[in-house]
């Protein structure tokens, strides 16, 4: 038991409606991971006092870990009404709505956390990732980039933007659904990926793919080997080497077939 956890017990036992005492040692239960002991002070906390938006808040949070997500989520609500510039609850509250493939909500309320924190890193990056419809291209786009821009070592932002214009997929301005790729922007955010981080294979792999339409046939080998040397088992590398190295010649000869 830490002296925190002790004391705050000892605060409880002396005064057993000293909400602050009750929501301190539902985190630390939180953290801890008792999450059944963690929710009884929660509870107790909310109980004391209702207007409480940040013990809502992570209360809704202990129920998302222990997957009630019925529950979190009317607290999730509360805290937001409660509290109308919340921008976590909105965070949080879209990411459990994502979970549960309530898009559309997910959406309004990722994007409210960055109209109200315009630097929430982590809205702008899941608000892109969730929009997926070619009409949304643009605005996914957009929402990369400034999260990169907010934090320029987000390597999932550089790798995520990297996929979004390799693929190009978007409509039009008169609406017709077109392919247009973005070849060098993609291989410019990967190359920042792996830069970040030198171990991600799917920029790797990805990488190795811009290189191979770029006909940049050694990037491409180079790249497709080093996605298999980080995960050996990475099947779809292994079959674009082979298809590679086919189209480049390198195709092992049987002997014993040759007469």
């Amino acid at each position: 038991m830490s002296n925190a956890q002790e004391h705050l017990e000892k605060a409880i036992q002396i005064n057993p409606e000293f909400a602050d005492a009750h929501y301190e040692l539902a985190l630390i239960l939180k953290d801890q991971k008792d999450f059944e002991n963690s929710k009884e002070h929660f509870l107790k906390t909310i109980e004391i006092r209702p207007e409480f938006a940040v013990a809502h808040f992570n209360y809704a949070l202990l129920l998302h870990a222990m997957k009630d997500h019925k529950t979190s989520q009317e607290h999730f609500l509360k805290a937001i009404d409660l509290d109308q510039n919340f921008a976590d609850a909105h965070y949080h509250f879209g990411l459990l709505l994502a979970e549960l493939e309530d898009f559309e909500e997910a959406k309004n309320n990722l994007e409210k956390a960055t109209d109200i924190d315009q630097n929430h890193t982590l809205a702008y990056y899941h608000l892109a990732k969730l929009l997926i419809d070619p009409e949304d291209y643009e605005k996914a786009k957009k929402n990369y980039l400034t999260a990169i821009d907010i934090d320029e070592t987000f390597a999932d932002a550089h790798y995520y933007l990297g996929k979004l214009v390799a693929g190009g997929l978007k409509n039009d301005k008169d609406g017709t659904l077109v392919r247009k790729p973005e070849y060098d922007d993609a291989i410019y955010h990967y190359k920042q990926t792996i830069s970040l981080d030198k171990k991600y294979y799917k920029a790797h792999y990805n990488l190795a793919l811009m290189f191979k339409i770029q006909k940049k046939y050694d990037d491409a080998r180079k790249h497709f080997e080093k996605a298999i040397e980080i995960i050996n088992d990475y099947s779809k590398a292994h079959f674009h080497l082979a298809m590679l190295l086919k189209e480049i010649g390198e195709v092992a000869v049987n002997e014993k077939a040759i007469v």
